[in-house]
């Protein structure tokens, strides 16, 4: 039992130090792909998605705009008795996807907006990150080129 007793602290330490060890690096590569730099790759996916956010406006815009027309040019078509109620039934499922569209858009446009500025925000701390003693970059700034 005495030989045992000496052993048994030795071996929890040496699983605590395990533990910590591994916690530590857990933590640090989790920080590390969190918290790490922007790249040029980053910025160039950013713009991706500034650029389809954009294309989804412009489709629900145009779309909108033929609903809009049906539903003004229905709007004005003349009424009958006959034909009342299958008008302003008409007119009222043209004007819930018109209301639709309208919410849509805002959202994609405010989307947008938030993806124009976390862009703005990338293309900064891209350019941050130069090191004094390192050789400098003539291409550094390129991808911006392919942005506008």
């Amino acid at each position: 039992m005495e030989t045992l007793s000496p052993k048994t602290p030795e071996n929890k330490s040496w699983i605590w130090k395990k533990a910590f060890t591994l916690a530590l690096c857990g933590t640090l590569a989790f920080w590390s792909v969190s918290c790490g730099h922007k790249t040029e790759k980053d910025v160039m996916e950013q713009q991706k998605k500034v650029e389809t956010l954009s294309f989804q406006i412009s489709h629900y815009i145009n779309a909108r705009k033929w609903f809009v027309e049906k539903y003004n040019t229905l709007l004005k078509y003349p009424k009958t008795e006959a034909n009342k109620a299958q008008i302003y039934e008409s007119l009222s499922q043209l004007y819930d996807i018109i209301a639709e569209y309208d919410e849509k858009i805002a959202d994609l446009a405010e989307d947008k907006l938030d993806a124009e500025v976390d862009l703005n925000d990338y293309i900064a701390e891209a350019g941050s990150r130069v090191l004094p003693g390192n050789p400098i970059d003539p291409n550094k700034w390129d991808f911006l080129l392919a942005i506008q």
